[in-house]
């Protein structure tokens, strides 16, 4: 697979997955799919759009900072 590109929404109906930030790699979750990517200005190069959710029950995603594309 390739290297994901990654466009942070500013709604949560716009996401295609919803991202949760955890502490400890071990609490991480589904971050193979944005991890080692790259993040993207625009939408229309993205690949994958997430949205930063508050709580954890609302995610999809479960990462750590470190691991979150840059």
């Amino acid at each position: 697979m390739s290297e994901a590109k990654v466009f942070i929404t500013k709604s949560e109906y716009q996401a295609d997955y919803k991202v949760f930030f955890v502490d400890s790699d071990s609490y991480e979750r589904n971050q193979q799919i944005i991890a080692g990517g790259k993040l993207v200005e625009s939408e229309s190069g993205a690949s994958v759009k997430v949205f930063i959710v508050p709580n954890e029950y609302q995610s999809d995603i479960k990462i750590t900072r470190k691991h979150f594309p840059k």
